[in-house]
């Protein structure tokens, strides 16, 4: 938000045009008109201050940037410092005017889309090596490039799938590979999931065959428990994603205070665990819970 401060007009002093005509004569008159003009001068000064106070003080001309204490006027120090500061901690959490907005972000699209080009390092363990390409919806406004960079960060992870010694995985642009990361719409998330009898509802993500649909939605806002954490949203989107890929199914939460799987349907509530967007911890250790059916 934008604060705007008024700045107070300056007042002028008296003429020196009248002060000029003034001659000094024997006796001292000279002096006595001049005492006499800044006296004046003095008086419609502090009548112009009392006057502005009162108009201050009835809300008139006064530009607030937000309520104030009853009968306060300018902040204090410690008060104009600590709201710079909170205004600093709004920029940073990137509450100000960069943040999305839920109606502006595209409903549905054309259902084409653009391969990000060039290529990955394979990341992983030792065994199978799944390759994938990342594909962004035409004309949402954002660049391939700059998910798949997104994606691969996530797989590299320590934490990811690749955790268990035996999945590896390494993007690709062209030829053959074994599933596809592609952020669409939610009209044509829908589209591509319904094919395969799953009801998305405009709001969700699905895996349907090599296809691993992210809802732009979701990838923009993430959910209620992400609000002020998309980032780490967006991994719990592609890990849960992928891990159907790799066969894992749903799971539950499992006790209170415990990280949630990352095969939990988050999105549906966290049932007393915590927020965690990771399949394995940094001890790799798998973070599991009792199946879903």
């Amino acid at each position: 938000m934008n604060v705007h401060r008024s700045n107070p007009s300056s007042s002028s002093g008296a003429s020196h045009r009248r002060g000029s005509r003034v001659r000094r004569r024997r006796g001292g008159r000279a002096p006595l008109l001049w005492a006499g003009l800044v006296a004046g001068v003095v008086l419609l000064l502090a009548g112009g201050l009392v006057l502005g106070e009162r108009s201050a003080s009835s809300g008139g001309r006064a530009d607030a940037s937000g309520p104030s204490a009853p009968g306060s006027g300018t902040p204090s120090a410690p008060e104009a410092a600590e709201t710079e500061e909170k205004a600093e901690e709004e920029a940073e959490e990137g509450t100000g005017d960069d943040s999305v907005e839920a109606d502006s972000i595209p409903s549905s699209g054309p259902g084409t889309f653009v391969t990000a080009q060039g290529g990955g390092d394979r990341v992983g363990g030792s065994g199978r090596t799944l390759t994938y390409v990342v594909q962004v919806e035409d004309g949402i406004g954002i660049a391939a490039p700059e998910v798949a960079a997104e994606v691969e960060r996530i797989l590299a992870d320590e934490r990811g799938w690749t955790a268990d010694g035996r999945t590896g995985f390494r993007r690709v642009s062209g030829g053959t590979s074994d599933f596809r990361v592609r952020l669409a719409t939610a009209g044509t998330v829908d589209d591509i999931c319904g094919q395969y009898g799953l009801d998305t509802g405009g709001e969700v993500n699905c895996n349907v065959g090599q296809d691993v649909m992210v809802n732009l939605k979701r990838w923009l806002l993430a959910t209620q428990y992400y609000a002020d954490d998309v980032t780490s949203y967006r991994a719990l989107i592609i890990n849960h994603e992928v891990g159907h890929f790799l066969g894992h199914g749903h799971e539950g939460c499992p006790g209170a205070g415990r990280p949630a799987p990352v095969m939990m349907q988050q999105i549906k509530g966290l049932h007393g665990c915590r927020t965690n967007v990771w399949p394995y911890d940094r001890e790799g250790r798998a973070v599991t819970g009792p199946a879903v059916g």
